[in-house]
């Protein structure tokens, strides 16, 4: 039971870190889109 829960864990928190960090990459973009608009 530990071993197969550790794998289940783990093949589930990959996709989830890179669906956080794509998310936070698109934010990061729209805030530098943003702030170069307003100094224009």
């Amino acid at each position: 039971m530990g071993p197969t829960r550790l794998l289940t864990s783990a093949k589930l928190r990959m996709p989830v870190s890179e669906s956080v960090a794509v998310r936070l990459r698109g934010i990061s973009s729209v805030v530098e889109r943003e702030t170069a608009q307003t100094t224009d």
